[in-house]
């Protein structure tokens, strides 16, 4: 066992309040957590919490970082659609904001569907929307968390299952990416082996240069090149361990979250611990001490 530099933890629930999301993060040897502050399945702007408090303190606590939220799933940055891009604007927006007063530090945003008239189009359109959600969320009241961009599966209209797109919009815009790894998968990137795993940090190391902010720690459900969204434990699925070590070796310093299926809490403690064996073990300081 060796050491590592990159923080691991997992997507949790806050319904039991945030204090009730910290306790279980530690419980479950999160150094790292993802959550939602928002419904993302609705329009509904972020709710006031009585304990909003709680995670920033915690957070500094326990020394979580980062701790990222997932923006609604409704939000279409690069739709042709006028009306819904403007309520994505302001739904984001809402979501910096609320994040940040939170002490949340990154809020992972999907790059959308260009809706049939092309990814040119749509990466313009993706590249204002972000402008303008980050400018919006500067007039709010409080500190507003940092939007990162995150690769999708590429089906349908989906914006950004290319590296290469997802380093133009970068270079666009100056935003950081969150990279999901099963959603690379069944968008083409072979990581069947460790030497495909190396090859897509290389990718993503030249188009990004260094603008990776986060792993989505996701095994794959769907087959190579499926383009069918789907995740499973890591170990369960189609992606062999052996290419999640080399994708850790290859991006030192990278955290990762999983959005996996939830287990009992001895089944996801586990979990959580492989990964961080896979990542090189014990967790060494910056200067290797």
């Amino acid at each position: 066992m060796g050491f590592r530099t990159s923080n691991i933890g997992r997507h949790l629930p806050t319904s039991g309040g945030l204090r009730r999301t910290l306790e279980r993060a530690a419980e479950l040897g999160c150094e790292a957590l993802q959550i939602f502050v928002s419904n993302p399945q609705g329009w509904a702007p972020p709710p006031e919490r009585p304990d909003a408090e709680v995670l920033g303190e915690g957070k500094l606590r326990r020394g979580l970082s980062p701790v990222v939220a997932h923006a609604k799933y409704l939000i279409n940055l690069s739709s042709p659609d006028e009306e819904l891009r403007e309520r994505s604007v302001r739904a984001l927006a809402a979501e910096l904001s609320a994040a940040g007063r939170l002490g949340v530090d990154l809020v992972v945003v999907h790059a959308g569907s260009h809706g049939g008239d092309g990814e040119e189009r749509g990466l313009e359109r993706l590249a204002r929307g972000l402008d303008a959600a980050r400018a919006l969320a500067a007039g709010m009241d409080g500190r507003a968390a940092e939007p990162v961009v995150e690769n999708s599966c590429g089906a349908g209209t989906q914006l950004c299952s290319s590296v290469s797109a997802l380093g133009r919009l970068a270079r666009m815009v100056g935003v950081r990416a969150c990279v999901d790894t099963a959603h690379a998968f069944v968008a083409g990137y072979d990581l069947t082996t460790p030497e495909g795993a190396a090859r897509l940090a290389g990718e993503l190391e030249e188009e990004l240069d260094g603008r990776v902010a986060v792993l989505h720690l996701n095994d794959a459900r769907n087959g190579p090149g499926s383009r069918r969204d789907g995740h499973a434990k890591i170990g369960e699925g189609r992606i062999p361990p052996d290419s999640f070590a080399a994708l850790f070796a290859s991006l030192p310093g990278i955290p990762a979250v999983m959005e996996t299926p939830y287990g009992t809490a001895e089944e996801d403690a586990r979990e959580i611990e492989r990964v961080k064996e896979l990542a090189g073990g014990l967790r060494g300081s910056p200067d290797g001490i």
